[in-house]
């Protein structure tokens, strides 16, 4: 599941999400957008967290799509 359906199906917004993990919202919201990975300490926390319902490969989908979608930005 990715993390901001995950975020968003759980009641919580970014700054709800970072308290529990103990981290500051943008990384939160970094880590949704796929901007950035977190670090394996945070990564282990959120999959920990999540019961597994948010895995790396979900973390690394965001990052995917997001190539993706500058890529064919670029070629218009």
């Amino acid at each position: 599941m990715r993390l901001k359906d995950y975020i968003k199906m759980n009641g919580y917004n970014y700054k709800s999400f970072a308290r529990e993990l103990d981290t500051h919202y943008r990384n939160i919201e970094s880590w949704a957008k796929g901007d950035r990975m977190p670090r394996w300490a945070e990564a282990e926390k959120l999959f920990i967290f999540t019961d597994n319902q948010v895995t790396g490969t979900d973390l690394y989908e965001e990052q995917i799509q997001r190539k993706k979608t500058i890529i064919q930005r670029n070629k218009v």
